[in-house]
């Protein structure tokens, strides 16, 4: 995003310098007074020509008819945009759009001890690979597609413990999750609650998969020593443990020597005297006088199983139910469905949780942008404010970024793309676009009111004379997004959103800026002439009285 932007500083500084030098140059080089206008010409230009004509009285008298009739338009206005705000409750939200990379990643758990492992995570009853597809433009399924289809493979096998079908690396063109982190510590409270959360997310609509942090438990044989039979017997634990170590890890006798080299010898049980509770319980030791003793007579062989690793996060043990959003679901629709889920259920006193995960991500992310939207629009109207010497007309321009998030909102509903962090700076660009427009109508508009002209009838000159500017502007900019909407080429998820809320925004901000600015604008105008009315009445009678102002 830093290149990004240091790109289009660039770009913007670099067109700026051609518009203010390069352009008039060639403008006083190109441009003639009275150009002649040839027959083919006129037959291929002639009915663009009238078509514009045409379009210009008819703005004109529409603009007419709404500065007549102030009222009825920005109430109508008014309600399209309070309308536009309801649509929040409906339109989803995400962190990054899932990119189509042809790449998956698989691990498959299978019970513990089975002997099968491909040399990649610890254990030798895991198994990981990747797989590698044809590029999207050349199959007919999306990605997200066919790693539920493997999902739903990998479950009709029943040795199977558990999977995961990972889409992408991180949070960023990867899959998006959500994670429930549960703080307790106690290991069976977590174990029983994370196992219960899961089971009803399995059932939830729009998650795909849900994996727990927290690995199984490891069997184990523990042989516990009677510390007064030990005694009695001639032996202490260390010794006690020693032997029983050396009967399963072995221990080194000699060497053995062959052309230099030598080689450990080293001696243990065979697998069938060490292979259950009663061949250990068999395990003979060996006390300072020679007398043998079995280990079930000074201990006991129990089956038991090892506690995962601990996680700690904020200095809690913690466990993570992650939820994989499924293709066609939003992330913020499967968050609403986990809270939904852990209101219903039974949350222990002693367990705390937290929903975390790519939900976490974005709202950070979400959080920092609206601050950078604030700061950006704070310095576009203190650079307006600046130039026109008003604090007014700037706020009035400023009415169309409010109705291009109208057009925002309107095309992510209707087209039903999430909102995401490529979709908030394709607003973050909106707002720098849109007043563009609203600058050059208020400009020439307030050139026509000081050439002697009512408000009035300068608001429709100034309509009227700047509509083809801000067409052209318009369709030049939401023409070259229309490509990077629509696009389905590989990559072109993450920035598909963006040209939507572009090209959505700024064709709605243009109808606004058209009819809405310059009816509100001749009502702020009109305020001001009448101010400015009063000051000059005033200032006649006080010299007429002979009173002097301070």
């Amino acid at each position: 995003f830093k290149q990004l932007g240091w790109i289009v500083t660039i770009v913007i500084a670099v067109s700026l310098a051609a518009a203010m030098t390069l352009t008039p140059m060639l403008c006083s080089l190109l441009l003639k007074k009275n150009p002649k206008k040839s027959k083919w010409f006129a037959k291929v230009y002639g009915p663009i020509e009238r078509f514009l004509i045409r379009l210009d009285e008819g703005y004109a008298k529409v603009l007419r008819w709404c500065v007549n009739h102030r009222k009825t338009v920005v109430g109508f206005a008014s309600i399209i945009f309070l309308a536009s705000l309801s649509l929040l409750l409906v339109i989803p939200t995400e962190f990054f759009p899932t990119q189509d990379n042809a790449r998956l990643s698989v691990t498959v758990k299978l019970p513990q001890g089975t002997r099968f492992s491909l040399m990649r995570d610890n254990g030798t009853h895991l198994l990981s690979f990747n797989i590698r597809l044809v590029k999207k433009t050349e199959r007919d399924k999306f990605i997200t597609e066919i790693s539920d289809g493997i999902r739903e493979l990998l479950r009709q096998h029943i040795e199977i413990v558990s999977s995961t079908v990972s889409t992408g690396q991180g949070n960023m063109g990867g899959q998006s999750t959500v994670d429930i982190e549960l703080y307790c510590y106690d290991f069976n409270t977590t174990d029983q609650f994370a196992a219960d959360l899961a089971a009803r997310m399995r059932q939830v609509e729009g998650c795909s998969e849900v994996v727990i942090s927290r690995d199984e438990y490891t069997p184990e044989l523990e042989v516990v020593f009677d510390r007064q039979k030990l005694a009695e017997n001639g032996l202490n634990s260390t010794t006690a443990a020693g032997y029983v170590r050396n009967r399963f890890n072995g221990y080194t006798a000699s060497q053995f020597r062959e052309d230099g080299d030598e080689y450990n010898i080293r001696v243990r049980y065979a697998p069938e005297f060490r292979n259950d509770i009663h061949a250990i319980e068999n395990i003979l030791m060996y006390n300072n006088m020679g007398q043998g003793i079995r280990v079930g007579d000074v201990a006991t062989v129990e089956e038991t199983f090892t506690p995962p690793t601990i996680v700690r996060k904020d200095r809690e043990r913690m466990v993570k139910v992650s939820c994989v959003v499924a293709k066609g679901a939003a992330l913020s629709e499967l968050v609403e469905s986990a809270q939904h889920e852990l209101d219903q259920m039974d949350i222990p006193s002693t367990l705390d949780y937290k929903i975390g995960g790519t939900w976490e991500d974005q709202q950070d992310a979400f959080g920092d942008m609206f601050m950078l939207m604030a700061l950006i629009i704070i310095l576009v109207y203190v650079v307006m404010a600046a130039q026109f010497e008003s604090f007014t007309y700037p706020f009035v321009i400023m009415l169309s970024i409010l109705f291009a998030l109208t057009g925002v909102l309107i095309g992510l509903a209707v087209t039903r793309t999430a909102l995401g962090i490529m979709a908030l700076i394709g607003l973050m660009m909106l707002i720098g676009i849109v007043v563009k427009n609203g600058i050059v109508l208020i400009d020439y508009t307030s050139l026509c009111v000081e050439r002697g002209m009512t408000i009035k009838d300068a608001v429709v000159a100034g309509g009227r004379s700047r509509l083809r500017p801000i067409l052209m502007t318009t369709l030049t900019t939401v023409l070259g997004m229309i490509p990077l909407a629509v696009d389905k080429g590989e990559g072109a998820e993450m920035w598909n959103s963006m040209g939507m809320v572009v090209a959505w925004g700024l064709t709605f901000s243009t109808m606004v800026t058209l009819i809405l600015i310059p009816i509100i604008y001749s009502k702020f105008a009109e305020w001001n002439a009448r101010g400015a009315a009063r000051r000059r009445a005033r200032r006649e009678r006080n010299k007429a009285l002979g009173v002097n102002e301070v």
